[in-house]
């Protein structure tokens, strides 16, 4: 079924040889921000890329408010144009509860399931999932179950769908599952986001291969025209752009941001959408201290923000819709990082080799 889409408006530290490593407090972002600043409750906050000014804008007029009424302040480096990318790698690097931020937010799996920093800071009780008893009440008991346990601190959700441009004319039928896509009828038919040469869909691919094993992600890597920011995935849709495809695998933050005047819609699968997750973690030593900061981000300011790219917070979402996710399991017991990198090179193995350009 298509459903139509609404539209919703110094420098870093060096490594010394023979010596220690510089501790994250002493380090900066490449811009040259500090990613930490001492005496502060310091939040790093990576939302989904079509969110990161809106979120922006809220936690800097909330920061402003804190600051002036409180000793202890505020601080992140995205209000200041740190560099979230290179923040994430510096915090795998930390080995002391003294190096990371008071708040850790994150819309991807890759920092907190990288396996030395799960295991550090996760498993060993210093952050503490932000996941309130409200959320667990609304999560099916697998979910609950796996937020309990294994201190996986989900918060929210948004989804991946398939966006099709309903301006180009088909010859092939519309699938009606995602394992559908791999199909050879869909070759050169399929976008999907990415960027720095590397395309967002980890765990779309882990789906494919837990459901058709062996080749499954290199066989849907030969159906792909292109791997392309969302950015340029939108411009194109619904013009005369001869590389548009149209199924085009997309994160619903940034689907809405579509103008309505686009002849397109999303492909709704019986099966569901994949599942974004949003994680939030405190520093357990210090949760009292950073409630109020954690109420903001699970308060009706910010909520209203997160809705504007289609994520819910997980005691607003209907948990009894159907989505799909990889097996936790299998994912619980390796290093995400390596899966995502992993699933890249099977990926890259089947891709053409002008799928990232543009031009």
């Amino acid at each position: 079924m298509i459903k139509t889409i609404l539209s919703q408006q110094q420098e870093p530290g060096t490594v010394v040889y023979c010596s220690a490593p510089v501790p994250l407090n002493r380090k900066k972002t490449e811009n040259g921000i500090p990613l930490l600043q001492k005496g502060a409750i310091n939040i790093f906050m990576n939302m989904p890329c079509p969110l990161k000014v809106l979120a922006k804008k809220a936690l800097k007029a909330y920061a402003d408010k804190y600051n002036a009424t409180h000793d202890v302040p505020l601080y992140s480096p995205v209000l200041y144009e740190g560099d979230s990318k290179g923040i994430e790698g510096e915090l795998k690097q930390a080995r002391l509860e003294e190096e990371l931020p008071e708040i850790l937010i994150a819309s991807g799996l890759h920092t907190v399931l990288s396996g030395e920093f799960r295991s550090r800071f996760i498993d060993s009780g210093i952050y503490s999932p932000a996941t309130t008893a409200g959320m667990l009440q609304k999560m099916p008991p697998v979910y609950r179950e796996l937020v309990t346990r294994h201190h996986i601190g989900i918060i929210g959700t948004g989804y991946w769908n398939i966006v099709c441009d309903l301006s180009i004319p088909l010859n092939v039928p519309y699938p009606s599952k995602w394992t559908d896509l791999l199909a050879p009828c869909y070759k050169d038919l399929i976008s999907v986001h990415g960027y720095h040469g590397k395309a967002s869909i980890a765990a779309m691919l882990l789906i494919l291969r837990e459901r058709m094993g062996g080749d499954a992600i290199a066989q849907f890597g030969s159906n792909i025209r292109n791997i392309w920011h969302f950015a340029e995935i939108l411009k194109r849709m619904d013009s005369p752009d001869s590389r548009r495809t149209p199924f085009n695998l997309l994160p619903n933050a940034a689907t809405v941001q579509m103008p309505s005047k686009k002849n397109a819609g999303i492909l709704e699968f019986s099966e569901g959408p994949v599942l974004a997750p949003l994680l939030m973690y405190v520093k357990t030593s210090r949760r009292e201290q950073c409630r109020p900061v954690v109420d903001f981000f699970l308060g009706p300011q910010m909520r209203q923000t997160l809705l504007k790219g289609d994520f819910h917070l997980a005691d607003e979402l209907d948990w009894t819709q159907p989505f799909c996710f990889p097996d936790w399991n299998y994912m619980l017991q390796k290093d995400y990082e390596e899966i995502s990198e992993e699933v890249n090179l099977e990926l890259k193995r089947g891709l053409r080799n002008d799928v990232f350009e543009t031009e």
